[in-house]
C-alpha cells in the first residue's frame, strides 16, 4: 500500500500503555496535589485568601475525579500501585509536610507557594499534551475542547496561586 499521499499522524495510533502509564503518575500527583492545597486552605484560614484556597482544593478534587474517569473513559486501567500510593498519601492526613507550623511568615511558606504552582504548571502540561494527542487523534476518545478548557483553568489556578505569594510576599522577605 502506497503511504507517501497519506497523513502521517494517520499511520500511527496512542501506545496505550504509555498513555495509561502517563495518566496514572499525573493521578497519583493529583492526590498529593489535594492534600497540598487542603494543607494549603488550613495555612490561610482565616485570612481573605482562605476561600480561594479552598476554591483551588475542591477544583483540584474535581479535576483528579475527571482523570478517573477519563482513565477509564479511555478503557485504561487505573494502576494498583499508584492507588496504593495514593491511599497512603490521604491517609497521612491533613500534615503538611512543607509548612508544619502552617506559618504565613517564614520561608517555608514561599516554598509551599512555590510547590503548588509546580504542581498546577504539571498538571497544565499534561492538559496540554491530551490536546495535542486529541488533536492528531480524532478518533481517540480525547476531548480536544475540554483538554484546551482544563489546561486554561490549571493556568488560571497557577495565576491565583501566583497572585496570592506575590501579596503575602512582604510578610516573609520584609523585615518590620
Amino acid at each position: 500500500m502506497d503511504t507517501s499521499h497519506h497523513d502521517p499522524s494517520q499511520l500511527h495510533q496512542i501506545n496505550q500503555d504509555e498513555l495509561q502509564d502517563y495518566l496514572n503518575h499525573h493521578l497519583l500527583g493529583s492526590k498529593s496535589g489535594i492534600r497540598l492545597f487542603k494543607a494549603a486552605a488550613d495555612t490561610w484560614d482565616g485570612t481573605e485568601y482562605a476561600q480561594e484556597f479552598r476554591d483551588l482544593s475542591r477544583e483540584v478534587t474535581e479535576e483528579k475525579e475527571e482523570l478517573e474517569q477519563l482513565i477509564d473513559r479511555l478503557g485504561l486501567r487505573q494502576s494498583i500501585v499508584e492507588n496504593a500510593l495514593g491511599v497512603a498519601a490521604g491517609a497521612a492526613g491533613r500534615m503538611n509536610p512543607v509548612n508544619i507550623t502552617r506559618s504565613k511568615t517564614e520561608g517555608m511558606t514561599q516554598v509551599e507557594m512555590d510547590i503548588l504552582q509546580s504542581a498546577l504548571q504539571g498538571k497544565a502540561g499534561m492538559y496540554a499534551v491530551l490536546e495535542k494527542l486529541a488533536e492528531r487523534f480524532p478518533d481517540a476518545g480525547l476531548d480536544r475542547q475540554r483538554m484546551q478548557d482544563l489546561y486554561q483553568q490549571a493556568q488560571d489556578q497557577q495565576a491565583s496561586v501566583r497572585r496570592i505569594s506575590d501579596a503575602t510576599m512582604d510578610t516573609r522577605f520584609v523585615a518590620p
